[in-house]
C-alpha cells in the first residue's frame, strides 16, 4: 500500500479523510502495523487509482497502472482518447481508443478529488458551449461524477449514439432532462421520459485546455 500511495504522490491525510478513517490508522496499514478490512482496501485502491490485485501481488517498486517515469512520480499520465464531444447537434463516434497521454500533477488531482483511474481526456467539436469551451479544445472528464447538482456544472453525455458536452439540469420529478448550451444562439434541448432510455451522463468536465488554430 505504501508503494502505491508514494508513487502516486497522494497525501496520507487527504486519503485518510476520503476513506473516513484516522490518519494514524492509515499509517498503521501502510507500515504493516495492522491490516485493513477488504472493504477499506478497495476504497484505498479506488482513491489512489490502482487495482486491488496490484497491492496483493505487488513485489516491485515500479510504476503503477498508468505509465510514469520511474524518476518522476509527482506526475500521473491520463489517457487521451480519439473522441469528439459535440458542442452542437451531436456527433456519433465508432472509435474510443486511447491515442496519447497528458501528465498532471498528482497533488493537483488529489486536491481536486479526481481519481486518475477514472478520468479521460477528449476533444470538443463545435461552438455551442462557447465562450466557456472553445471549438477544438480538450477537456478532462471525471467519470465518477455523474450528478447534475446545478447548471454550474458541465457534463459529457451520450444521447442515443451521439456524444455531447452540455450543462445538465433535471426537473424535480426527474421526468425531463434539460441540456443547456452556453452559446445563447443554441436552444436548450429537452429530453422527456420516452427519450431518457438513450440518455447517459458519462462524467463531469473538470478541466479544459484550448488549442489555438495555426
Amino acid at each position: 500500500m505504501w508503494d502505491a500511495l508514494d508513487s502516486r504522490g497522494f497525501a496520507i491525510a487527504a486519503v485518510a479523510k476520503r476513506i473516513d478513517i484516522k490518519e494514524k490508522t492509515l499509517r498503521n496499514y501502510l507500515t504493516d502495523v495492522s491490516e485493513p478490512k477488504f472493504e477499506t482496501l478497495l476504497q484505498f485502491c479506488e482513491i489512489v487509482g490502482i487495482d486491488v490485485s496490484d497491492i496483493i501481488r505487488r513485489d516491485d517498486d515500479g510504476p503503477l497502472n498508468m505509465a510514469l517515469e520511474p524518476d518522476n512520480d509527482e506526475f500521473v499520465k491520463i489517457n487521451v482518447y480519439d473522441v469528439d464531444l459535440a458542442a452542437g447537434e451531436g456527433r456519433v463516434t465508432d472509435n474510443e481508443s486511447p491515442i496519447d497521454q497528458l501528465a498532471f500533477r498528482s497533488a493537483w488531482l488529489d486536491r481536486a478529488g479526481i481519481n486518475p483511474a477514472y478520468a479521460s481526456i477528449v476533444r470538443v467539436e463545435g461552438n455551442s458551449m462557447e465562450p466557456t469551451l472553445q471549438n477544438k479544445s480538450v477537456v478532462l472528464i471525471d467519470h465518477r461524477d455523474k450528478t447534475p447538482i446545478s447548471k454550474n456544472y458541465i457534463f459529457a453525455v451520450r444521447v442515443d449514439e451521439a456524444l455531447k458536452v452540455k450543462r445538465v439540469e433535471r426537473d424535480p420529478t426527474n421526468k425531463v432532462v434539460m441540456l443547456h448550451s452556453d452559446n445563447p444562439e443554441v436552444p436548450t434541448e429537452a429530453l422527456r421520459t420516452d427519450e431518457l432510455n438513450g440518455f447517459e451522463i458519462i462524467g463531469r468536465v473538470v478541466w479544459t485546455a484550448r488549442t489555438f488554430p495555426s
